[in-house]
């Protein structure tokens, strides 16, 4: 059968995660069928061969191992490439984005939208990540981000780093992903809704602290400094006329 939904999941170091959340995938994800594509980009804790033993005994999940030009945003366009579904879907893979909130994405897009976008910032969402300092900075950092996101762009639009998301594929014919990491969400939100005008819901959702593994976001002040210049660059990028593909 032609799968319904592909399901693309970039890894690096989730060995302690990446059973649970596939598990989880295939039990709240009810769809006639899944296709579930692990993007791991030759993780050093093995988590692609994790994977592919899982894979072995569940037919929706298949395995791109990738030893050369790694990386979240190229990852996830190699994942792309691979899908075979009309709806495409990617999500983190730290169980920090909870796989039972996926049907009601699928339900948004049912219901009429193009674009269904996981929101910590709408109704009903919210961000538990404040269990440390680090984790904190983080969280006052994403939410000055989608801030700014919305006053620069002038989208009625509230999660710009959201990476929680399933979109009609035919969307994205002729655009590639681009960007260092997170930064690329907003590239390709404003794309969505100025150069396609796409219908775009955001569904709430609690984001969580990982439990295993460590964050790949930043790791250190200078980690924060760098990203968040990448964060504001792109916003710059997008709002002053640089073109979005």
């Amino acid at each position: 059968m032609t799968p319904t939904l592909s399901i693309i999941l970039p890894t690096y170091n989730e060995a302690g995660n990446i059973l649970t959340l596939l598990a989880e995938l295939e039990r709240h994800v009810v769809v006639p069928c899944l296709d579930i594509i692990v993007v791991d980009d030759d993780s050093p804790d093995l988590t692609w061969q994790i994977a592919l033993e899982y894979a072995k005994t569940h037919p929706a999940v298949r395995v791109l191992r990738r030893t050369e030009d790694r990386g979240l945003v190229k990852a996830i366009n190699a994942g792309l490439a691979a899908a075979k579904a009309p709806l495409v879907l990617w999500m983190d893979a730290d169980l920090s984005m909870p796989p039972d909130r996926i049907p009601a994405l699928l339900a948004a897009i049912d219901a009429g939208a193009d674009v269904a976008v996981g929101s910590r910032y709408v109704e009903g969402g919210g961000d538990a990540r404040s269990v440390s300092t680090h984790l904190s900075v983080q969280k006052l950092l994403s939410k000055v981000l989608s801030t700014l996101g919305s006053l620069m762009l002038g989208c009625q639009f509230r999660d710009w780093s959201s990476g929680f998301i399933v979109l009609r594929r035919e969307l994205l014919d002729g655009y590639t992903l681009r960007g260092d990491y997170g930064e690329y969400f907003i590239d390709l939100i404003f794309h969505l809704v100025r150069k396609r005008g796409a219908r775009i819901v955001e569904v709430p959702y609690t984001l969580t602290p990982r439990i295993h593994g460590e964050s790949k976001t930043a790791t250190n002040l200078w980690g924060f400094v760098r990203r968040g210049r990448h964060y504001l660059s792109t916003l710059w990028r997008v709002r002053f006329g640089a073109s979005t593909q």
